[in-house]
């Protein structure tokens, strides 16, 4: 497996695990009818220490010039 598959396929893995757990916790509280105070806590941690990680992960791979000249 080359390196540029990995990363790729890890790098998607990191975002779809942010997006499955911010998912959870935004919905718990409305489709289980629980108050949602501590779950916006939740949210709000979780969403901030991840939020990072995301964001270099995006800009790396969207943040490419497309106009750079090819290597080799």
């Amino acid at each position: 497996m080359k390196v540029s598959t990995l990363q790729a396929i890890l790098s998607i893995l990191i975002v779809a695990v942010f997006l499955a757990v911010t998912a959870i916790v935004a919905l718990t509280p409305v489709l289980g009818g629980y108050p949602p105070e501590p779950f916006t806590e939740h949210l709000k941690t979780f969403s901030t220490l991840y939020s990072g990680v995301i964001g270099i992960v995006i800009g790396y791979y969207f943040g490419r010039r497309s106009d750079s000249p090819h290597e080799g």
